[in-house]
């Protein structure tokens, strides 16, 4: 199936090539009121499945059950088709009769690897992160990092939500009452650096713990940002949800990745624009000669 996310994001890809020929340190957010819309990608749910049933190991128990999940929203063209993808389950590993337990997946990645979407662009920021490059909502695939509750999702209007709630079977419906949820950081790249929605630097040291919010209201849109001159390249953050409050277990570990692009020198980009010119001048005097000819 195609998301209108991955249609969108193909589009401009086409466009733009035709363009171009240790204990933990534990701080808090204020909690804010959360909403969920049709742009929300990212949601925290509590998996409500006992029994996996499918799969190599279908049969066994579920090594996420009643674990915090990091899930990514699938919304298609088709909202029955609805779906979420956990990012960086706990998985089996091993012979069906004797697996071991792994506390990440295949699947533990944002963007997730087998779309072949890259890692998301770092762009030019301003005001507070001028000087920067920042994550932004571009409104391309796993752009928009904004995290909610799954059951902000609960009293939605709008049936492309209903949908994406109901999905498999109503598995990541139950609440959060009671739990207090924590993002904590296991892996950062050199370089790359996290902030909240005031523009304070938060997780700056492997093992913080940033509290997004308790129960099932809470909204949290953190901003990844390197410096302007960092060099190109791909900068990586791995993370494991808990519950600060010991009611729910831990999340299995995700990362989302992120690039940096070399910028053109000033002196390239204009020697590429007057070669493009000169290029359609050549075309159009040819054009011309040959008229002329005839």
């Amino acid at each position: 199936m195609v998301s209108k996310y991955t249609s969108f994001w193909h589009k401009q890809a086409y466009i733009a090539v035709g363009f171009l020929a240790v204990a933990p340190l534990v701080v808090s957010t204020a909690i804010a009121p959360a909403q969920a819309h049709d742009d929300t990608e990212y949601y925290i749910g509590l998996d409500g499945l006992h029994i996996l049933l499918s799969g190599t190991y279908a049969g066994l128990d579920n090594p996420n059950y009643n674990r915090l999940t990091f899930l990514s929203a699938h919304r298609e063209a088709n909202p029955a088709s609805n779906h979420f993808h956990g990012i960086g389950t706990y998985s089996y590993l091993g012979a069906v009769d004797s697996p071991s337990i792994n506390s990440t997946s295949a699947n533990n990645r944002i963007p997730e690897t087998y779309t072949g979407i890259p890692p998301l662009k770092l762009l030019p920021g301003t005001g507070i992160y001028s000087g920067r490059l920042i994550s932004s909502d571009t409104h391309e695939e796993y752009s928009n990092l904004n995290i909610q509750s799954i059951t902000s999702l609960a009293g939605a209007l709008e049936a492309d939500d209903q949908y994406l709630f109901n999905s498999s079977g109503g598995r990541w419906q139950s609440s959060l009452t009671g739990a207090t949820i924590g993002l904590q950081l296991l892996e950062i790249s050199s370089g790359l650096n996290i902030a909240n929605e005031a523009g304070e630097n938060i997780l700056n040291s492997l093992g913080d713990i940033y509290t997004l919010g308790g129960g099932d209201d809470f909204s949290f849109t953190p901003t990844f940002w390197t410096q302007k001159t960092a060099t190109p390249g791909t900068y990586s953050a791995t993370f494991k949800l808990v519950d600060l409050s010991d009611n729910y277990l831990e999340s299995g570990t995700f990362s989302l990745d992120f690039r940096v692009e070399k910028v053109p020198e000033p002196s390239t980009t204009i020697a590429l624009g007057f070669a493009g010119l000169l290029a359609l001048s050549i075309s159009h005097l040819k054009k011309r000669t040959v008229k002329s000819l005839n």
